[in-house]
Order: C-alpha cells, then structure tokens, then sequence
C-alpha cells in the first residue's frame, strides 16, 4: 500500500474510516482551556476494496482480500481542545492498514468539533454533546504478480471525503468512571479507479465514479480514570451501504479502544 500525502494533510486511506472510538470519550470532561490527547484503535471498517471498482478483471484474486471489508484495523491520533466552555475543537490524524500485513501508514486526517448541550453537575451524571467531524482520505493499492517469467501490475486508487455527525451522551457513575452511547450518522462521496498493466504492456482502466455512502450506528464505551490518564474500551454496530453498484447494506461490529492524557 502506498500512501498518498497531499499537501492539506486531509486527503489520505483507502476507506473512509467510521466514526472513530475516539469518538465515544466521554462528554463534559474538558474545562475551558484544556486540552486531552489521545490514541485510539478499532477494527472493522467500513472499506472500499478492489471488489467496489466495476469490471474489475482481478476483484476476485486470493491476493485482493487483505483489502476488503473486515480485514482492515485503523487508528486515530486525537487533539481536542475546550476553546470555550460549550466549545470543543478537535483534530485527527488517521492512521489505516491491512492485518496482512500490519504495516500502519497515515491514511487521513480529520477536522471538527463539538457543542456542550448539557454539562455534568458537581462533576457526576449526565452529559451531552453533539459533534460534527469533516474528514478527507485517498491511498494507492498496488499488487504485482508475476508467473512464467511474466509481470501483471494492478493498481487501485480512492478518493473519499465526508462529514460524521456523533452524539454523545455520557453518565459520569464517578470521577474514575463513565458510561458513554453515541448514536452517529455518516454521510461520505468515494471515487475509484483500477488500472491494470498487463504483461505486454497493455493498460486497462476501471472506474468507480463519485458515489455516495450512507451509513448510521450506535457506539458505547466505559472510560476508567487513572489520574490524567484515560483508558475507555468500547464497541461500535454499524449499518452501511458498499460503495460499488448495486452493492448491497452490511451491519458492521466494530471494537476499539482509546487511550488519553488530559493536561
């Protein structure tokens, strides 16, 4: 896999990553001015693999699976800072790769922010937030295999950029623990193209034009406190539709787990 780096930074993966188990820290941690950092990891993504692109001649290849859906772990590097006291601002880096074989590359990245709808009492019970996250990717595919001395080189491309919308209700049970359900909906566009160099030298070109793909689920997560540092394990089930003609609507199981420091 090769990843692409435009020069915004928020445009490179090979999917769209779903709403992040970051996503799912709790709602009204943060006081004005403060600022939380942290990693995240969850596996299960909504993809779009070699099998999307239309009239692809290797989309059924044993080499192609490792970038389908479900073989895919894809991390978050997350800032966020309370700028106001209903005011979060929040960034990420994506981080995405294939379980064969596990070699992490920046895929992404992430703009957004979120709205303190109702604050914790004394630092204990409920807590809502409503988030709205633009997010861009694009990654290179490439898979060579040669047979009898001859070389056929296929190449996939993405393009994909859209908008998540999570909202987060947290009950604080205490300081060290919270409870957190985040129903989100995910509204994102996927371009595709597959080019095909064959042993003679003769290109071929498959396309997936701009296509959207909607998807809606529910995440939960328990977040334990250890001083600064937050550790928040948590699952997501997610209902989506395939970027491909045709292609048919997935429920997604998504487990992940978020590490942070606040300072």
């Amino acid at each position: 896999m090769k990843p692409l780096l435009p020069a915004l930074a928020l445009c490179a993966g090979c999917a769209l990553p779903v709403v992040s188990a970051g996503t799912f820290l709790p709602a009204g941690d943060l006081q004005k001015g403060q600022m939380q950092a942290s990693l995240s990891m969850e596996a299960g993504r909504v993809l779009a693999g070699p099998s999307d692109v239309p009239n692809s001649t290797v989309a059924a290849a044993p080499e192609t699976s490792k970038w389908e859906v479900l073989t895919w772990v894809t991390s978050d590097a997350s800032l966020r800072w309370q700028v106001l006291y209903h005011l979060t601002f929040e960034a990420q880096l994506k981080l995405s790769n294939p379980i064969d074989p596990f070699v992490p590359a920046l895929v992404g990245g992430s703009l957004g922010a979120r709205l303190r709808l109702y604050d914790l009492q004394e630092g204990e019970g409920l807590a809502f937030e409503i988030g709205t996250r633009f997010v861009g990717v694009g990654v290179e595919e490439e898979l060579v295999r040669t047979q009898d001395g001859r070389t056929q080189t296929d190449r996939w491309n993405y393009r994909a950029f859209g908008i998540e919308v999570p909202f987060i209700a947290t009950y604080r049970v205490s300081r060290g623990l919270a409870l957190t359900g985040s129903p989100f909906l995910r509204l994102y566009w996927i371009r595709a193209w597959h080019e095909t160099i064959k042993p003679d030298g003769t290109e071929t070109l498959d396309r997936l034009q701009w296509t959207p793909v909607l998807s809606a689920g529910l995440g939960a997560s328990i977040a334990m406190d250890f001083g600064v540092v937050q550790v928040a394990p948590g699952c997501a089930l997610e209902v989506a539709t395939r970027a491909g003609p045709n292609a048919p609507t997935k429920l997604i199981v998504e487990p992940g787990l978020s590490v942070g420091v606040r300072f």
